[in-house]
């Protein structure tokens, strides 16, 4: 099958389906990581690819999949992750089957009747060249969404005989980032977003994670030294919320008090941080001013704040922010990546060394902004999906769930809140409740750890299909990824608000705190 170029409501060369391939349930499993993936019913998997105007810019990839029984007329765009270049073929949401941020045993949306779908986001995660042709970073930045999109509802059409009543996209962390764009971008086409810890200012993110960077390369912070952050951090804040439990659920409110953890001559010692290591963690906690205005007026990262849980063992310090090996200030010609260091990290000198400098013998360290000012605002008109101009969405009746972990230490819930507060002041308070909701889970991480699984899907649904309002404090779940099993249960409370404990009641029960009303600790 073949879909012309004028079905497709961006510059393309026509789309291509190469494969349509008849595929049988699968049974419940567990895969190699041992999360038990649940049942996928029947499908037909589509797959093809999207010609580019450009023959030098690479073709979209895209996989469709279709029930082949009780399609529900509803169509789900999964968002990519990462730095893209894989195809989300997955049933459910992303590499796994799991729909984020949905309990871990929730039906997965082909289940319910959803045609699910998703892209490469117009390149391969092996090629880093294509970041010096301009299509394939439109297409990247938010064109292979629209795209995808228009070829998903052609196949539908031809498969069905019907086009569908409603499309949702869902998609976290990057695939967070392509939510919004969706939302903001092409709202037309869109009748429900969920986006899970959506890294909404691109640009920003990227250079103040370089200058992260720089700092660990003298002041690298040890396994000992994220401890100590760590056990300051819990001792400080942690009775905050009413419970001493390691959730510093009361969410931006502790003060980085890394300062007082300073040895006494300033340089590195047994207990204590070095000048040096104290400059890492303003790095990571602190505000970063950029020398110019990106896009919608942003002009500085505000920072993760002290989300607490800095030493967790799921993709917190030493994984995410810092790594477990110091970087290096000479960095190798290539892709950039240094086995060891912190991944974000590695995002950052591969967006400075690929997409704006476009020179792969660039490094990084100490990297000068000012002279890439016009780049770097070309490409935050591309990636950064930060416009606070919801209206379109709003008035076709659409709706955005926003998921965030209050601990994230790869994406901070600071610049979720500065969006949503930039909404408020865009939209109004009536309009913004109109149009979008944000939960805030306790604690949790990056990819959804922790007490952060939400029935975001059934939410959405109940919102856009019968107008019904979205509760203020959602459950959030802790479940097993191995057996589902429930290990703890906690209001996800809309921003700016947070869960309290009530002071007595099982603390593993939602049942036993209270979504606790207070200014938005993000306000001037």
């Amino acid at each position: 099958m073949t879909i012309p170029a004028d079905q497709i409501g961006l510059p393309t060369k026509g789309a291509l389906v190469q494969t349509a391939v008849s595929t049988a349930a699968v049974a419940p499993f567990p895969d190699s990581e041992g999360e038990h993936l649940l049942e996928t019913p029947a499908r037909c998997v589509v797959q093809g690819y999207i010609s580019s105007v450009d023959a030098a810019a690479p073709p979209i990839k895209f996989n469709i999949n279709l029930p082949l029984k009780n399609w529900n007329r509803r169509l789900l765009q999964s968002g990519g992750g990462g730095l893209g270049g894989q195809l989300i073929s997955a049933p459910g949401n992303k590499g796994s089957g799991r729909f984020d941020p949905n309990p871990v045993d929730a039906p997965y949306p082909i289940t319910l009747g959803y045609v699910t779908f998703g892209s490469d986001g117009g390149h391969a995660s092996s090629d880093y060249q294509f970041t010096k042709n301009d299509e394939a970073m439109r297409n990247w930045g938010g064109d292979e969404v629209k795209k995808t999109r228009d070829v998903a509802v052609a196949v539908v059409k031809s498969a069905y005989g019907a086009a569908p009543s409603k499309i949702f996209f869902s998609g976290e962390s990057a695939g967070g980032r392509e939510a919004l764009i969706a939302a903001q971008r092409f709202h037309a086409d869109y009748d429900g977003i969920i986006a899970t810890s959506p890294v909404l200012s691109w640009n920003a993110i990227h250079i103040s994670d370089n200058n992260l960077r720089d700092k660990l390369t003298t002041g690298f912070l040890d396994k000992s030294a994220i401890k100590l952050i760590a056990d300051k951090t819990r001792a400080s804040c942690d009775a905050q919320d009413g419970l001493v439990d390691g959730v510093i659920a009361k969410y931006l409110s502790c003060p980085n008090d890394a300062a007082s953890l300073r040895c006494p001559d300033g340089n590195a010692g047994s207990g204590c941080l070095s000048d040096s290591q104290i400059a890492s963690v303003n790095a990571i906690r602190d505000p970063f001013q950029l020398p110019f205005t990106l896009s919608n007026g942003i002009s500085r990262f505000p920072g993760f704040g002290v989300t607490g849980d800095e030493d967790g063992t799921g993709f917190q310090y030493a994984f995410y922010p810092v790594g477990t090996v110091a970087p290096s200030q000479t960095l190798p010609a290539g892709r950039g990546n240094e086995a060891g260091r912190g991944g974000i990290l590695n995002f950052a000198t591969y967006w400075i060394r690929h997409a704006v400098v476009q020179d792969e013998t660039f490094n990084p360290y100490l990297f000068d902004a000012k002279p890439y000012a016009g780049r770097l605002q070309y490409l935050s008109s591309l990636f950064d999906a930060t416009n606070p101009d919801l209206s379109g969405l709003a008035a076709k009746g659409g709706k955005v769930i926003i998921m965030h972990p209050s601990a994230d230490n790869a994406t901070p819930l600071t610049v979720t809140g500065e969006y949503y507060r930039s909404v408020v002041s865009k939209l109004g308070q009536a309009t913004t409740d109109q149009v979008m909701r944000v939960y805030v889970g306790p604690g949790g991480s990056h990819n959804v750890g922790g007490t952060t699984q939400i029935d975001a899907l059934s939410i959405l649904e109940k919102w856009v299909l019968n107008n019904e309002l979205p509760p203020d404090a959602p459950i959030a779940y802790y479940k097993s990824v191995t057996d589902a099993k429930l290990l703890r249960s906690m209001p996800a409370c809309r921003y700016p608000m947070y869960a309290q404990y009530k002071g007595s009641g099982d603390i593993n029960a939602a049942s036993s705190f209270t979504c606790t009303t207070r200014p938005d600790p993000l306000a001037p």
